[in-house]
């Protein structure tokens, strides 16, 4: 798999630390801890998205194979996922980074909270944004979940 053209000379962080969240590379060895929170988080991660029917028919085998891919393309740097979490580990959500594969210098960036997770959404967006427009990211447009 090669990497994005744009992201082919640059080193996303495995890790990365935003306020009072901290971003971990998704990979199988969240398989267990991950399963459980999308379970959990269903119905909520479904209404957040209307039109997609993901997670419905996941299974623990189908979860490890998103998660080894999810894993694979960070390694490229083709797209990135990690495990939002707070500062004593608890699994908080999941974010994505999806560079556009057609061309265009646009990035869809998305996340979901699980279920019962105390969380300020406008915290994590705003931290998120400022770590985007420093200077570790190509300059994208980058389309936020909400925009």
């Amino acid at each position: 798999m090669k990497p994005h053209p744009l992201f082919k000379n640059r080193s996303i962080p495995a890790t990365r630390t935003l306020g009072e969240f901290t971003l971990k590379a998704l990979s199988i060895n969240d398989l267990e801890r991950d399963f459980s929170a999308v379970v959990d988080s269903a119905a909520d991660i479904k209404a957040a998205n209307p039109g997609s029917s993901w997670p419905e028919g996941l299974t623990k085998e189908k979860n490890l194979i998103d998660l080894a891919w999810h894993q694979r393309e960070f390694e490229a740097r083709r797209s990135f996922a990690w495990v939002i979490e707070d500062i004593v580990g608890e699994y908080l959500g999941c974010l994505y980074i999806y560079p556009s594969i057609a061309g265009e210098k646009s990035a869809d960036v998305v996340w979901w909270w699980r279920t019962g997770a105390v969380v300020s959404d406008e915290s994590f967006r705003k931290q998120l944004l400022e770590w985007i427009a420093g200077g570790e990211w190509p300059r994208l447009i980058y389309n936020l979940q909400d925009d």
